[in-house]
Formats: structure tokens, C-alpha cells, sequence
């Protein structure tokens, strides 16, 4: 085995290591910090190619505010009157409802208990 070689096969061991959650030495090629908190990482992760989904993200978004906004408005309810009742303001429930901003799964439950749905209503007919 060449002296290139055997460099890239430790150096992806190196990866693979820190992938496992195992402290190895040294950091794989291109990554700048050692993970030495013992969490569990993905390879991906590890070797620097994760990337979230966000057509995925936007879309889930995009659904829960458009049912927050039609709960929200078979209520009567104004924005700010909503904001109020869950620690929000008005615009901060807009940007909810535009799919701007993703909803926390305790603010889901807050605005599922004022609204009188279930959380769960919130999910039917999501198809991502």
C-alpha cells in the first residue's frame, strides 16, 4: 500500500471513527474541531456533508401555518389576540402562518389547546 493511500484509508477510519462516537486522533481532512463530547454523529456529519432538507422543512412549514391560520380564523381570532394567549405577538404568529418561522413543538401545543384542536389535527393531510 502507497504512503498516499494509506493516509486516505486512515483519515476515513479517522471519519468513521467520530461518525461511531469514538474519539481517534486527529481530525479528518477539511474538518477543522475534533468531536470529543462523546455525542453520537452521523457520517455525514462527520465528514462534512450533511445538509438539512429543506424542501422537506419548508413544506411542513407551509402546512401547520396554513392549518394555524384556519383554526386561527374559524375562531375569529385577530393575530395579536392569539399572540397574546400563547406568549407571541401578532407578527410573530404571521410568520407561522406564512411558514416563515417553524413552530415549536410547545408552542404547537399551546396554540392546539387555545385553538381546541389536537396537535395532531395539525398534520392531517401533510404529504411531503
Amino acid at each position: 500500500m502507497s504512503h498516499a493511500s494509506t493516509n486516505h484509508a486512515s483519515a476515513a477510519l479517522r471519519g468513521m471513527g467520530r461518525a461511531a462516537g469514538m474519539l481517534l486522533s486527529g481530525p479528518a481532512p477539511g474538518q477543522g474541531a475534533r468531536i470529543d463530547d462523546g455525542r453520537q454523529v452521523d457520517l455525514e456529519e462527520a465528514l462534512g456533508r450533511f445538509g438539512p432538507n429543506e424542501a422537506a422543512t419548508r413544506a411542513l412549514n407551509l402546512h401547520l401555518g396554513q392549518r394555524l391560520r384556519s383554526a386561527r380564523a374559524a375562531r375569529g381570532l385577530a393575530m395579536p389576540a392569539l399572540g397574546a394567549r400563547v406568549g407571541r405577538c401578532g407578527q410573530q404568529i404571521q410568520k407561522y402562518e406564512i411558514g416563515r418561522d417553524a413552530i415549536k413543538a410547545a408552542t404547537l401545543y399551546q396554540l392546539a389547546t387555545v385553538l381546541g384542536v389536537s396537535i395532531e389535527w395539525f398534520f392531517e393531510g401533510i404529504s411531503l
